[in-house]
């Protein structure tokens, strides 16, 4: 079995993914629900990539620096980018800020937890990877229980305890807002 890796090259937190929490755990967390094999193919269409049907849909992922990732976390530009440089993070490129990292800025009122991509880069920078996956860990456990929970988690899946003012929302809006942005990729990118 693949171990499961953290740390991202764009400096998001893996640990707390709702993709990556649904598969450790078995609990069906928001962002995951959202993600089904229907939409993927929507979004990769979309974006002018083909969707790889010889390996079945699963939601499953251990990170973006594992060698198993979930289907969209395969094709991300930034990702192919640091890992064709050879850098670690986005932050040791001597291009960062760039277009691709720029455009994490474009989904952060769709996808709430792409806010911490830049906040993040500075703490890997200033204290270190290791560092910043240690507070990493601590911020998205419970405060009641310890136990991890994700991104989008309104309550903790062990005590009930309320989490909304750790995480972010994703709600019927958000899931709506995106079907739409999935929708019109083609026609936004035929005027590029």
């Amino acid at each position: 079995m693949t171990d499961f890796n953290y740390d991202s090259y764009c400096g998001i937190y893996c640990g707390a993914c709702d993709i990556m929490m649904t598969y450790k755990t078995g609990n069906s967390y928001r962002l995951a629900l959202f993600w089904n094999e229907a939409t993927v193919k929507s979004l990769q269409k979309g974006l002018g990539l083909k969707y790889d049907e010889s390996q079945p849909f699963k939601i499953e992922c251990h990170g973006c620096k594992s060698d198993l990732q979930f289907v969209n976390c395969r094709v991300c530009k930034i990702r192919d980018c640091a890992v064709s440089r050879k850098i670690e993070h986005c932050i040791d490129c001597e291009n960062y800020p760039c277009n691709l990292t720029a455009g994490m800025k474009k989904n952060e009122f769709s996808l709430p937890h792409t806010k911490e991509n830049h906040p993040n880069m500075m703490t890997i920078k200033q204290a270190g990877v290791d560092q910043w996956l240690s507070e990493q860990a601590k911020k998205w456990k419970c405060p009641e229980c310890t136990t991890n929970f994700s991104w989008y988690t309104s309550s903790c899946t062990n005590c009930g305890s309320n989490l909304d003012k750790y995480s972010f929302k994703f709600t019927s809006f958000h899931f709506i807002l995106m079907k739409i942005e999935i929708f019109l990729i083609p026609y936004l990118h035929r005027n590029k």
